[in-house]
């Protein structure tokens, strides 16, 4: 391995050598996907590096051959049966996050549609009425899915005349248990929480400039909300709780970060911690700063997909012997030039620098820095599972 002694590259392949009986022992006993994440995710050394590409949606919904709609909003298959089938496809050992449906109030209004195209809004009823989401989704054929502002569409975009009735419509703790039984012992499932913070509208960074008392207000009753169904999805005996926010520190850097949302990423830590459950941070775009405050001032355990830049600001060598000691990490392959468009031979590559960066006594995740692109060849997803096995092992 480039960059290290050979002292340190046996320790990479081999480990630590503890009593012969539990080298015997682990020689003999064949560890499992699902084992080997949560030992890593604990901070620990299983007995290879996992390799756990984000498999969120594009390749996944490709892979099934089917319209992005017909698995996104209609659930014919499930998303997550689709992930989970992915990652049987590629060999990989299955990294499952979802966002659970906690309640059937939760639904979605069909906006738009024509043969290459179907417009969606969610909605929630209340007692109070109909609770819209500010965003609607477009789907087309293929994914990736477009999530806009809805009222920037030219559409009636508060239109109850077709409401989804999807395929699959369990919500909550049966939903858990559905994905957790289907998955078994190949892999990890994360049911996901939310940080309350400014989203993604513009309108959102200038009412926090503005009203700044009106947003703490809401980003309070939010918080709150985020408690609650941590309590929930943490009663149902998770082995991991995710906490994903896309571009949180984009559009909450660090000033606002820690006057809107760090209480809560420490209270619902926290929560999780006393419970005995792992928790895991999803936060693409630059992640440098929240990793110093989440090991140093939280009960996080794992953090991803640590971008480098320009996407992000992440070196994963530093990250590893800065906050190695409090935070397993995971990421953080070059989604388009080396996953889309690398060869096999710069996919090996890069996989085997990853490992070398943080590999070292346990707690890393090899895996793509964000969402593996749709188009991604198959033989660069398997390669990764391959270096993982071989150069990857301890």
């Amino acid at each position: 391995m480039k960059g290290r002694s050979g002292f340190h590259r046996c320790l990479l392949r081999v480990g630590h050598r503890k009593t012969r009986a539990q080298n015997s022992c682990t020689r003999a006993n064949r560890v499992e996907p699902r084992d080997r994440i949560l030992i890593t995710m604990r901070n620990q050394q299983a007995d290879h590096v996992p390799a756990c590409p984000d498999l969120w949606e594009m390749v996944p919904v490709r892979l099934t051959g089917r319209p992005t709609w017909e698995v996104m909003v209609y659930q014919d298959p499930p998303i997550w049966k689709a992930r989970m089938d992915a990652h049987t496809y590629y060999g990989t050992d299955a990294f499952i996050p979802i966002m659970v449906p906690m309640s059937a109030r939760q639904r979605i209004a069909v906006l738009y549609r024509d043969n290459s195209k179907l417009i969606t809004r969610e909605f929630t009823e209340t007692n109070a009425g109909i609770e819209w989401s500010p965003f609607a989704r477009i789907f087309e054929h293929d994914p990736p899915n477009a999530r806009v502002e809805a009222d920037t569409l030219n559409l009636d975009i508060t239109s109850l005349r077709e409401v989804v009735r999807p395929n699959y419509t369990k919500v909550g703790k049966d939903y858990f248990a559905d994905v957790r039984d289907y998955v078994g012992e190949r892999g990890v499932v994360i049911p996901v929480v939310r940080l309350p913070c400014i989203d993604h509208r513009l309108c959102s960074t200038y009412q926090y400039h503005d009203d700044p008392d009106t947003v703490i207000r809401e980003m309070q009753r939010l918080g709150e909300a985020m408690m609650r169904q941590a309590e929930e999805i943490l009663s149902w005996g998770p082995d991991v709780m995710g906490i994903y926010n896309s571009g949180l520190m984009i559009f909450n850097p660090e000033p606002i970060f820690r006057r809107l949302s760090l209480d809560w990423l420490k209270k619902v830590t926290a929560l999780a911690h006393a419970r005995g459950v792992i928790t895991h941070v999803h936060c693409c775009g630059p992640e440098r700063k929240l990793a110093e405050i989440a090991a140093r001032e939280t009960h996080l355990s794992s953090l991803e997909p640590l971008e480098v830049r320009p996407m992000g600001d992440c070196d994963l060598r530093e990250l590893k012997q800065q906050f190695g000691h409090k935070l397993a990490l995971k990421g953080n392959l070059h989604t388009t030039d080396v996953m889309l468009f690398g060869s096999v031979e710069c996919v090996e590559e890069a996989c085997k620098r990853a490992i070398d960066d943080a590999g070292e006594g346990g707690g890393f995740v090899l895996s793509t820095a964000d969402q593996t692109p749709r188009d991604t060849p198959d033989e660069n997803i398997i390669a990764m599972q391959r270096v993982a096995e071989t150069y990857g092992r301890y």
